[in-house]
């Protein structure tokens, strides 16, 4: 079943992608979906905590459950 992210979302990076970001948590700021409707190739766009944003996939992306 495939993740469903959505704006707002706080995430962390998984391991396994070659990123410096691995590990790092944010917030879902945007979604970008493929042009051709492939929901698996939907871009994320991450906004960390120093306002630095980043483009990834779903599969790279870990919900991070509210405490």
């Amino acid at each position: 079943m495939p993740k469903s992210f959505k704006v707002g979302d706080r995430v962390k990076i998984l391991p396994g992608v070659a990123t410096p970001f691995v590990g790092w948590e944010g917030v879902i700021d945007d979604l970008q979906p493929h042009t051709g409707g492939v929901a698996t190739m939907d871009r994320l766009i991450v906004r960390f905590e120093r306002r630095e944003k980043r483009s990834f996939y779903g599969i790279e992306l870990a919900h991070v459950k509210s405490e």
